[in-house]
């Protein structure tokens, strides 16, 4: 039996043994010797929390990563370099950066579930999907308003004289990518909507979307903001 794991599993018994043991030697030993053993023990008796101690490694990484747009938020090649575009604007305004990535991030998790799970209910998903996507766009757009503008300095300097040109481009990117994440959703409706005719039922429905990216108006979405 290993010795080693007999003490990592001790209970509450064990230890009271372990103390008598030790409180006989007391008689038996110098002090200063009883004293280093009762170390070397604890330390051996204790080696696993104490490896373990101030290491939040794992964790900070994973809170990083929920924040940041990272590589688990893969789709394909075209989205995947218009995201990471998005990072030069993260210094402007973390907040809405944040959101927005949170929010895209889910958006990408929920476009993976449709297309590789077997899932018969699929319209909360799909509806899910579209408001993640929308609401990270807004978020994403909404760094606009934190963008600094070019200076009269700068103009000169680099012959450019677009007051707004960040955000001229911050929006040109937040279009681009809402267009490529919209026409990922009009495919899945497409295959959707086919399999709903094929074999209608009570649980799911036609979803409406379209290519000319008309839906019926919603005043909630006017309340909360969204340009999207």
């Amino acid at each position: 039996m290993d010795i080693l794991k007999v003490l990592e599993n001790r209970n509450y018994q064990t230890n009271i043994f372990i103390l008598i043991i030790l409180v006989s030697l007391l008689s038996l030993f110098d002090l200063k010797i009883i004293i280093s053993l009762s170390v070397i023990i604890l330390l051996v008796l204790n080696v696993n929390q104490l490896s373990t101690v101030g290491d939040t490694t794992s964790k900070i990484k994973q809170d990083i990563q929920k924040h940041e747009i990272s590589q688990d938020m893969y789709y394909n090649n075209n989205l995947n370099k218009l995201l990471h575009e998005l990072k030069e604007y993260k210094k402007y305004n973390r907040v809405s950066y944040k959101e927005g990535t949170k929010c895209m991030r889910k958006f990408i998790k929920i476009i993976h579930i449709l297309e590789h799970d077997k899932i018969y209910n699929y319209n909360q998903y799909f509806e899910n999907a579209y408001i993640y996507l929308k609401d990270s766009i807004n978020h994403f757009q909404s760094i606009t308003i934190s963008l600094p503008e070019r200076t009269l300095k700068d103009g000169i300097k680099y012959g450019d004289f677009e007051a707004t040109k960040k955000t001229n481009k911050l929006g040109k990117l937040c279009k681009d990518i809402y267009n490529e994440c919209y026409n990922i959703l009009l495919n899945l409706s497409i295959e959707f909507n086919e399999k709903w005719r094929n074999d209608p039922n009570i649980y799911t429905r036609e979803i409406d979307m379209n290519t000319f990216r008309t839906e019926q108006y919603n005043k909630y979405d006017e309340i909360n903001w969204s340009l999207y």
